[in-house]
């Protein structure tokens, strides 16, 4: 960057210097026939100043104000703001964080123990239909590819808050409860897909808290991140609830069969 690049041609042994002016033309303002910049000109300037950032000199560490360095015609004001510091951190600190709030920290890190929750529920429809007592592979097939959706939204969420120079706070998965063992065999399949309509119901509602806290943040990528997946739970929740139509519709038995061949290779 260009602080980098003028921290390394500054001699921070001085604690001020003044940088040469550029020598006013005697004879002539121009080259040939191209007429000379004003910028060219001699232009008085306050001096570029290196304020010592740590009270052991040995550590020679300064620190430059970019509002008092002078290019050209742009005035000090064009560069107010740019303070370039030496990192002087030991590195258990993220160098990357820019405007992340804590607030929004917190809210990524419910929301990542949200969709490893979702991602458990999957993986438990999953195990149920995969048995050989029930003997439906098709749905099996079809919630565990859900399973393993929800388990990649939560590591690229947590591959966000990494990037954001948050830490991920890791909680407890909460345990799905399958009453399976309550139904009479045949409507296993309709009070699955309800309870996974419901589930991408409730992850919907959290992304849409999630989003209004980004937005009360005044953080708009992460409102653009979240939105992404805003979309998906949209589409999916189109799709299971067109399924718990057809399968009120079809009933028991043989259709539940035929849709189970159809929503296999669907996914």
């Amino acid at each position: 960057s260009s602080a980098s690049f003028v921290a390394l041609a500054l001699v921070v042994s001085s604690s001020a210097f003044t940088p040469p002016l550029f020598s006013p033309l005697k004879q002539s303002n121009t080259i040939g026939k191209i007429p000379l910049s004003p910028s060219f000109h001699s232009k008085p300037y306050p001096p570029l100043r290196l304020q010592s950032h740590s009270s052991n000199d040995d550590l020679r560490v300064r620190e430059i104000d970019g509002s008092k360095i002078y290019i050209g015609d742009c005035s000090n004001t064009a560069f107010s703001g740019l303070v370039f510091r030496p990192d002087v951190s030991d590195g258990s600190e993220s160098r990357c964080r820019v405007d992340w709030d804590e607030k929004c920290e917190k809210a990524l890190n419910d929301h990542i123990n949200i969709e490893f929750t979702a991602s458990y529920a999957y993986h438990s429809l999953f195990a149920y239909f995969d048995r050989d007592s029930v003997g439906l592979n098709g749905f099996a097939e079809y919630f565990r590819k859900m399973a393993e959706e929800e388990k990649g939204h939560a590591e690229a969420f947590i591959r966000y808050q990494n990037k954001r120079g948050g830490k991920v706070v890791f909680k407890s998965v909460a345990v799905p409860e399958m009453q399976f063992t309550k139904l009479d065999g045949t409507s296993d399949v309709l009070y699955a897909m309800e309870l996974a309509l419901q589930l991408e119901k409730f992850v919907y509602e959290k992304l849409k808290q999630m989003h209004q806290t980004a937005s009360d943040s005044h953080d708009p990528q992460f409102c653009d991140e979240i939105e992404k997946y805003l979309a998906e739970q949209v589409e999916s929740m189109k799709t299971m609830a067109g399924y718990v139509a057809q399968i009120k519709r079809i009933g028991t038995g043989h259709g539940v069969w035929d849709l189970d061949r159809k929503i296999g290779g669907s996914t």
